[in-house]
Order: structure tokens, then sequence, then C-alpha cells
């Protein structure tokens, strides 16, 4: 089953599209939206769209620079009425280009163009290195470089993302933000802290000391899971100590 997601300003565009998702086998309409920023941040902590249908065209954000947001994990399929953004569209990595008003035909044509290259891998994932946020101003969303955070903290209706220089804010829970990020690169170490593994410096009892000397605690309920990670990674010998 592919996964699909609808981002149009437009509500009947996204219901012309709502319908050919239904009488396609394989395709499931997991959301829908109007509002470009709202789709991004619902498709990126989804995380397993397989294929999303984008307006090029539209205010705030276009398709186009939505496209460079959403996961590169996600393939796109560019629609618009104006058959002059095509260029644009494949430049951007589009799979598809889809001229409105569309038919059902040419809507089978590129699903089917997708759905094969998925299934026979032609499509190549990139290493996601990071993500964007929206930091609770109208029409910006920045971009944060896995590379670039130290760690995460939860507060009360929102969590705090520090990095080597900056600190950034985002209404997000926890839970949505742990969801989002690779387990191979992030911790939680405490109901408050999630920690760069890369940026752990040293495990000093109970606290993780991460780089410029930053110090954070290790919860009582993580500390057998940190435990086995940080085990699971360090050198051990065998040698006799005397």
């Amino acid at each position: 089953m592919n996964t699909c997601y609808v981002i149009d300003d437009e509500r009947h565009a996204i219901d012309t599209l709502t319908r050919y998702i239904a009488k396609l086998p394989g395709l499931q309409l997991i959301g829908s939206h109007i509002n470009p920023l709202h789709a991004i941040d619902a498709v990126n902590r989804a995380r397993n769209v397989d294929i999303v249908f984008l307006d090029v065209d539209m205010p705030e954000l276009s398709g186009l620079e939505v496209a460079d947001i959403i996961s590169p994990f996600t393939s796109v399929i560019f629609t618009s009425a104006h058959a002059h953004y095509a260029v644009d569209a494949f430049e951007k990595n589009g799979i598809d280009f889809l001229l409105k008003p569309i038919s059902f035909a040419r809507f089978t044509k590129s699903v089917t163009k997708v759905v094969n290259a998925i299934a026979s891998k032609k499509i190549q994932v990139p290493i996601q290195t990071h993500f964007f946020i929206n930091p609770g101003i109208k029409g910006k969303v920045v971009r944060l470089d896995y590379n670039d955070i130290l760690f995460i903290e939860g507060l009360s209706n929102y969590v705090a993302i520090y990095t080597t220089d900056q600190k950034h804010i985002t209404y997000l829970s926890m839970k949505e933000v742990e969801n989002a990020i690779p387990e191979s690169r992030f911790i939680r170490i405490h109901k408050s802290y999630i920690v760069n593994i890369d940026k752990i410096k040293s495990v000093d009892g109970n606290h993780v000391i991460l780089s410029k000397s930053i110090e954070l605690p290790i919860g009582s309920s993580f500390k057998t899971s940190f435990g086995q990670i940080i085990d699971a990674i360090t050198l051990k010998g065998y040698r006799k100590t005397y």
C-alpha cells in the first residue's frame, strides 16, 4: 500500500484527487490540506508518506518551495493549471507533472510510473541529514542539520532545540520530535531531554556531558536503555588488569 498526501489551495482540486486515489487499489490517502505550511508539518511528522500530490501555484509558499522542505523520502507529483511550471517542477526532481484539469487516465499513468519506480527501487532514497521546523512565525520555516544539534529540551507546551550556536523554539511535543528524528543519531535520556549521540563527550554517573561542557541528567526510567546503547559502542578489551 502506497500512502498519499494532497497539498493544494483549491478545495475542488483536492476533492478530484481524493476521488482518483480512492479508485486505485494500492493507494491510501492519509491526509490533505489547503495550507502548505500545515501540510509540511503533517507530511514530515507522518514519516511514511510515499507520494505527495503538490500544487505549484499557492500563496505563502509555492509548491516548488514546499518540495525543498518535505522529507526527501517522499516522491512528489506536481500539479498545476499552468504548463510553463513543468520545467521548474522536473528541476526540483518531481517524478511527474500533471496539468489541470487532470483526467483519471493521466492520473493513473502518473501513479503507475511512481509506484513501479518505488517497487523496483529506481528512486534513490537520499540519506536524510536535516529537518525543518516552524518557529511559530507565519510563513517561516527553519532548517536544522543533525550535525549542529546538541540536545532537545521539552518544556510545558513546546520544545527548545539547542544547536552549536543558537536556541530554536517550536510548538511540538517531545514525542512528536522523538518520532521524527533518527534513533541511530539521537537518544532520549530523560523525560525532558533528547541528546545527539555524536555530541556526547563523556558519561559521569547519572549525567551526560556534551560539547561546550553542557551537563544533563539521566532520568531513572531511561538509564537502562541509555546504558545499553553506550555499552554497545564502547570498546572492550579482554586483557586482565592487575
